[in-house]
């Protein structure tokens, strides 16, 4: 009796023990909430829930795991990056123009020719890193859709003056980050909501806008205009944010988790939009979008407006050694 009274008691420590190990490595795995800046199913959103998200979680089992919220539904747009800020949200995937009022130097990185891996190899990324660090208390985990560049398109073809692009009379949509290109290109810059860009060519109200090299048809925008102007200029700068004090929370091997599906993401989100902007380009030409192809030294003349007029605006924002640091990082020239 003695011994089956020992025995029973012997699985009781077994059992119980093997409930604690369990159990610790269950509160072990880290859980992040995260939000995207953009609904769940546009083309951006969907790279990052598939090339990141789905990553960390395949990857991270039993040591991190991100609990995707959702979209703008959650928290509007304006108010996604303060939310990361003060640690309502742990992660947040948003373009860098949408925290401009935060972080004003996040123009710059899509005035950029150069690819986050460059940027890392030059030291760039350390030093756009720390800005957002103490304006926004953000962690840069990953720089992500950098294949994606922008184009210009319009409904009537654009005009050539002494041997270069010239868009006087031109009223063209716009966003911050088009604007400072189209004046100095002749245009006029009109701001209006992307969702109202196809009733606006409709209704004569624009002449055209800016828009990134994916996402034209998905849009439907590919019918409703006749010209798209190369070569493209720019490019796409989505950040995936960790809150500051969250990421300095994490235990080394979920940090771990996160650079190195970072640096995958990088990599991969880069293909996709250049895959899917191969695929556009197919898709505008059958729909008979005529393709402007400025050669020599137009091309030149329009490149350099496009970052010239760029970086002007960043120069009024910022200061000028500021400037300069950013753009020995940020611009090869």
């Amino acid at each position: 009796m003695t011994r089956i009274r020992l025995s029973l008691k012997g699985l009781s420590l077994l059992l119980l023990a093997v409930f604690i190990v369990g159990a610790s490595a269950s509160a072990a795995e880290v859980v992040l909430s995260a939000v995207t800046a953009l609904p769940a199913q546009h083309d951006l959103s969907d790279s990052f829930l598939k090339l990141f998200v789905a990553k960390v979680n395949a990857t991270g089992k039993g040591v991190i795991q991100i609990d995707y919220k959702g979209g703008p539904e959650v928290i509007p747009r304006n108010k996604a990056a303060q939310s990361v800020q003060r640690g309502a949200i742990d992660m947040l995937h948003t373009p860098a123009a949408y925290h401009v009022g935060i972080t004003p130097e996040s123009p710059a990185l899509m005035a950029t020719n150069l690819t986050p891996p460059e940027i890392r190899d030059n030291g760039g990324f350390d030093v756009i890193s720390d800005v957002w660090k103490k304006k926004l208390n953000a962690k840069i985990v990953a720089w992500g859709e950098s294949g994606a560049q922008f184009h210009l398109y319009t409904v009537r073809e654009p005009q050539m003056r002494d041997g270069k692009l010239d868009l006087t009379g031109f009223k063209m949509r716009s966003t911050g980050a088009y604007r400072p290109l189209l004046q100095a290109l002749g245009a006029s810059p009109i701001e209006m909501d992307a969702t109202d860009v196809q009733t606006g060519l409709e209704r004569g109200t624009v002449d055209g806008f800016g828009w990134p090299t994916v996402g034209l048809v998905s849009e439907g925008l590919h019918r409703a205009v006749k010209y798209r102007i190369d070569p493209p200029f720019y490019h796409l700068a989505n950040l995936v944010l960790v809150n500051e004090d969250k990421w300095n929370g994490l235990p080394k091997a979920a940090q771990d988790v996160l650079r190195k599906v970072g640096a995958e993401y990088e990599l991969s989100s880069a293909k996709r939009m250049q895959d899917m902007a191969s695929a556009d380009e197919v898709a505008i030409l059958k729909e008979g979008v005529k393709i402007v192809k400025l050669q020599g030294g137009a091309a030149d003349a329009y490149l350099k407006a496009a970052y010239g007029a760029a970086w002007q605006a960043i120069e009024k924002r910022l200061d000028a050694g500021e400037v300069k640091v950013l753009r020995s990082k940020l611009l090869k020239e």
